[in-house]
């Protein structure tokens, strides 16, 4: 079963660095923006008020498409034409004038209408003034500065809903209904996009009504400038309104297409770094512009046409992300990482002074994604660079897990991997974990230069040991055997050589196995004689070394050792201790 899965995290791995579509769903805006087509034909109802007829008395608005000519009541000041959010605007401060449209359906179950709004100040006058009217629905300026909308019922009457807004600015109205179950109809209403009243009520209005006031006739918009008039026979997604508040004459297209093309690999060894996740995105709409996080480096396409807003004339930006307008766009994110804490750790030069040593690495770490998108990432470890090699290492777990073991094809390199899944704006702290143990067993014995030189491996000098005269010798041989659970690359073992006290005592030392070569000696600070086991003589974590030497124990030593006890003996006898 462990086997199964570290080979399918390998899998999952080599499909996102071969460009495969990544498994995690990016949360970035999946909605295309493209300018809105001449004739606006995603609106029923649309009517910009850029120009206005005064011979013929009609304005030209849109519906379903189709260019429509709408009839105006005007007297010989108002309404006129006033700069407005995008073009011109309709305003009035006065009675007699207003704007009709003739062949509107009032049988749909959803409406949305939506509209820009200015009131020059705050009226004195109590009269509530119509924006659009019609016998079954209302929807205008109530007593001082709020927007009331009336709905009426055949069964109960009128009901309404209201909503205030500040004097002297714009404002972006949008009012929803909702009759699918006319007993229980839903009105919302917005203002600058945000939902500031909601009611539910009755709405089995008379559905063979075919015209609609967008300015009444006979309640005059009174200081007011109306713009960018919509009326859809539906209810439009957040994202909708929220475009058409902020970009103007935009629409949404078909979702993006995402992918993500390589996952960053996340070096666990390193302290802290900033790695990036390759992603692409995409359209087959040729007027379409694509989101792209304004986190993104290394664009492909660094000269594509950002989107501007219709208003402000700057680049359209939301949700932490600007729309380029290209077929395809290639990018990368950010991830940042860095160590929280770390304790123990695999050093290049191991001082074995102990028949055993447990080496224990941990490692706390923190990533960010700081980015709105759901990224793959692929943590590793190169074992190569903790000093071991690619034939034998210690395992490495990642928050309790083993991680899996991938070498790339064609190449002799090694590395550790798990995958993960980052999600916008994740930050999570992780901790990697590895033991490593290293043992001895040393034989010693007295021995001459000729069976020092036939001694080839650790058996066949057990056997010299268990054969060895028990006495004194002037020289002395030792031969060490040296066990791993990971065979290293760059790592030196250092045995002390115990009852040798200078490098000169030392007469040869040599590797059994491995290159065989013959191996150093040196003394340490602290007066240790120490021989030098290079990564050279290890194959798969094990090492056999030998090293004749002169011990302590020669003949003149052991003399002097006698005198110096009897001379312990006669001071004891003669001054009583």
């Amino acid at each position: 079963m462990k086997r199964a899965l570290s080979l399918l995290v390998v899998m999952m791995f080599l499909l996102s660095v071969a460009g495969a579509a990544s498994a995690a769903t990016l949360d970035l805006p999946k909605w295309v923006i493209v300018p809105e087509d001449s004739t606006f034909s995603d609106v029923d109802l649309f009517c910009g008020f850029d120009a206005m007829d005064v011979t013929n008395n009609v304005t030209l608005c849109y519906y379903q498409g189709v260019p429509t000519n709408v009839s105006i009541t005007f007297n010989a000041t108002y309404p006129k034409l006033v700069t407005g959010k995008i073009g011109n605007a309709f305003y009035g401060d006065g009675s007699g004038f207003g704007m009709t449209f003739t062949g509107f359906d009032w049988s749909k179950s959803q409406y949305t209408f939506a509209f820009w709004l200015k009131d020059d100040g705050v009226s004195t006058d109590t009269m509530q003034r119509y924006l659009y009217w019609a016998e079954e629905l209302t929807i205008g300026q109530g007593w001082g500065d709020t927007l009331v909308v009336w709905v009426y019922s055949q069964t109960s009457g009128w009901w309404r809903v209201s909503a205030s807004y500040t004097p002297g600015e714009w404002h972006f109205i949008v009012v929803e209904i909702d009759r699918s179950d006319p007993l229980n109809a839903v009105v919302n209403v917005y203002i600058d996009n945000n939902l500031v009243a909601s009611k539910t009520g009755k709405a089995d209005w008379d559905e063979s009504e075919t015209s609609i006031d967008i300015i009444s006739k006979s309640y005059s918009l009174i200081k007011k400038t109306l713009d960018e008039v919509r009326v859809y026979y539906r209810l439009l997604s957040d994202d909708e309104r929220k475009l058409l508040y902020l970009a103007g004459r935009k629409k949404l297209s078909e979702p993006a297409n995402f992918r993500q093309i390589f996952s960053p690999l996340i070096d666990l060894t390193r302290d802290r770094a900033t790695f990036y996740a390759g992603l692409e995105v995409s359209t087959s709409d040729p007027n379409g512009y694509v989101p792209v996080p304004e986190s993104a480096v290394n664009m492909s396409i660094t000269s594509a046409e950002k989107l501007k807003s219709d208003y402000t004339g700057v680049p359209f930006y939301y949700q932490g992300h600007y729309w380029y307008r290209a077929d395809k766009i290639q990018f990368n994110l950010p991830i940042q990482f860095e160590t929280v804490r770390e304790s123990g750790g695999f050093s290049k030069e191991i001082l074995l002074d102990d028949d055993q040593k447990t080496f224990v690495y941990e490692k706390e770490f923190k990533v960010i994604n700081p980015t709105a998108a759901r990224i793959n990432v692929v943590y590793t470890v190169d074992p190569t660079a903790l000093g071991f090699s690619v034939l034998q290492y210690p395992a490495f777990e990642l928050d309790g897990i083993r991680m899996a073991e991938w070498r790339p094809q064609n190449s002799t390199s090694l590395k550790l991997i798990a995958t993960d899944t980052l999600e916008p704006g994740e930050i999570s702290t992780h901790w990697i974990k590895s033991i490593w143990t290293i043992s001895k067993e040393e034989l010693e014995f007295p021995a001459k230069l000729d069976d020092f030189r036939e001694i080839n491996s650790f058996e066949e000098a057990r056997k010299l040991f268990e054969n060895a005269a028990k006495g004194k010798a002037d020289t002395w041989v030792k031969v060490i055997k040296i066990d791993s659970n990971a065979d290293v690359s760059n790592v030196t073992i250092l045995v002390p050589l115990k009852g040798v006290e200078e490098e000169d005592d030392v007469i040869e030392a040599v590797a059994l196995t491995g290159s065989r070569e013959t191996l150093q000696v040196e003394k340490l600070e602290d007066g240790k004689v120490v021989v030098k086991v290079p990564a050279e003589a290890f194959v798969s974590g094990h090492a056999e070394i030998k090293v004749l030497y002169n011990k302590e124990t020669s003949w003149w030593k052991s003399i002097l050792e006698k005198i110096r006890s009897l001379v312990a003996k006669i001071k004891s006898l003669v001054f009583g201790g």
